[in-house]
């Protein structure tokens, strides 16, 4: 799968890539939010199962697989982030995710690539709308939901689940409608 915007490239992983994603998942911006990329990973190596995975459901049109890819910079095709796609079980509904390197947040690359993956899931599937599901400290990335267009609907505390990762056990639940 590619796609590609004025500022970045959304493309499925490859082994090539697991020596950034081993370094940006450690990034404590990426870390403090989404630990469980890092987390159980001591080497680059450790990713390629992961990237094996992922490379077979590329270029799935089924949206509710989980998937996730490269955001990439155009011109040198290095990985400065990564966004993805797939079923949130414990919501039943389809979930976009997203991380950046620090060295590259606050350039516009995140959005784009959301705008860009939401669009592409709304063309290849029939779904209503796509979530997104925000830890409430994560203030950067609860502006960037709505600078993409997700509207907050709610502040949520799940009750004996610990797998949001969350710091203040509460998370914010956007959505994005297809338009």
């Amino acid at each position: 799968m590619r796609i590609e915007t004025q500022n970045v490239v959304i493309r499925t992983l490859e082994k090539k890539d697991a020596k950034r994603f081993y370094s940006i998942a450690r990034e404590s911006a990426v870390y403090r939010y989404m630990p469980d990329w890092a987390d159980g990973r001591a080497h680059p190596q450790d990713y390629y199962g992961l990237i094996d995975q992922y490379q077979k459901q590329s270029d799935n049109t089924d949206i509710s697989i989980g998937r996730s890819y490269a955001i990439a910079l155009p011109n040198t095709d290095e990985m400065i982030g990564s966004i993805g796609v797939g079923l949130k079980e414990k919501l039943n509904e389809i979930e976009l995710g997203y991380f950046m390197s620090e060295k590259h947040q606050r350039n516009g690359y995140t959005r784009e690539a959301i705008s860009a993956l939401a669009e592409w899931c709304f063309e290849v599937s029939d779904v209503k709308y796509l979530i997104l599901t925000i830890n409430c400290a994560n203030v950067p990335s609860n502006k960037l939901a709505e600078k993409c267009g997700f509207k907050l609907l709610e502040r949520r505390t799940p009750i004996g689940d610990n797998k949001f990762h969350m710091e203040n056990d509460s998370y914010f639940y956007y959505r994005s409608y297809r338009k």
